[in-house]
């Protein structure tokens, strides 16, 4: 006389049922954070009426996992406590940590190769399940790093490469697009574009989507690499207000909200109208462009949000998901009194 064994349930029969991810599973049965607890319910009520027992091996792996994640900032701190960038950031981690009950640990470090070392002690020591990463390089060290460690990761990028990390991809072609139709309906042809460091990837590809975009316009652009700092976005406002008229820009795009703050104060000091004479708008928004007069034209990337994107998609590929990609939301122009007609 034989007897049917039943098949085995799994964590991909319940999130089938479910039609949820298997990340989402494995984190409300492990108790662990990156799901909220409605799913987490309904996982363990269907996992209680299934009779599901997860293998010892996924229990010693899970109890391994210290509900931590990591973001190691390489910045000059003077930039870091003046710029709404990282802090905006660095609290979307916290709002999805704080819902997810896991925990951020967070270290400032130089711009020389520090950060190296602190992504090397605490995988090795496995004090967090993975970092999120920014200001990404040419031949990023991190990234082999943290491969060969079998960390996992999240870039926060500009580029879609299948090269084993997670990456949170930004359309900067979209933000490009609206910057300079907001810009091309007033009618300016001679724009300027103070950047960041040309040593981030992020950058560059913002200055080449810049000059591509602005020539099918008939704009001609011109880029100046600035290093976010306040001085350097008022030295290279003043270098290009004090060029020749016929070489002057009649707009300014500025890598962030500190240097175009300083872009403005600077064409305030040079006699310069804002924006009667000359238009500025900030890649960044923030309470500075805001407060700023006349108030500063910026984009809304949803810095929150896409931190927090950033952070699920961590969540998931440290919970077993095979889908490392994801594309976070276009950001949205707020139109201030800084932009106006060019003048003639």
């Amino acid at each position: 006389m034989s007897s049917t064994r039943p098949e085995r349930v799994t964590i991909s029969d319940i999130a089938r049922r479910l039609d949820i991810s298997k990340a989402s599973v494995s984190y409300a049965l492990n108790g662990r954070p990156g799901v909220s607890a409605e799913t987490r319910q309904r996982v363990l009520e269907l996992a209680d009426e299934l009779s599901f027992h997860p293998s010892s091996a996924a229990v010693a792996l899970a109890a391994s996992r210290s509900g931590t994640i990591g973001i190691v900032i390489a910045r000059d701190p003077k930039v870091i406590t003046a710029e709404g960038f990282y802090m905006r950031t660095l609290f979307g981690v916290e709002q999805y940590l704080n819902e997810a009950d896991g925990s951020l640990l967070l270290r400032l470090t130089g711009e020389n190769g520090e950060d190296i070392d602190v992504y090397r002690r605490w995988a090795r020591q496995r004090r967090v399940d993975g970092f999120i990463l920014y200001d990404e390089l040419d031949d990023d060290p991190r990234i082999p790093l943290l491969v060969s460690m079998g960390m996992p990761c999240v870039m926060v990028t500009s580029r879609d490469l299948d090269d084993h990390i997670g990456r949170l991809i930004t359309p900067e072609l979209e933000t490009v697009t609206v910057l300079l139709d907001h810009l091309n309906a007033f009618g300016h042809r001679r724009i300027a574009h103070i950047s960041g460091p040309m040593s981030y990837i992020h950058e560059r590809v913002r200055a080449d989507l810049l000059t591509r975009e602005g020539r099918r316009r008939g704009m001609r652009m011109r880029h100046v690499e600035g290093s976010y700092g306040y001085e350097s976005g008022a030295e290279r406002t003043r270098h290009l207000l004090t060029l020749p008229a016929r070489s002057r820009p009649t707009a300014l795009i500025v890598g962030n909200d500190i240097m175009a703050t300083a872009a403005l104060r600077t064409a305030g000091e040079l006699a310069i109208d804002v924006p009667g004479a000359l238009s500025i708008i900030a890649w960044d928004d923030s309470v500075l462009c805001e407060v700023a007069r006349p108030r500063l034209t910026a984009m809304d990337h949803g810095l929150m949000e896409k931190a927090r994107l950033a952070t699920d998609l961590l969540f998931r590929l440290i919970g077993g998901d095979t889908e490392p990609h994801r594309l976070s939301p276009v950001g949205t122009l707020l139109v201030r009194d800084s932009t106006g007609p060019a003048s003639s």
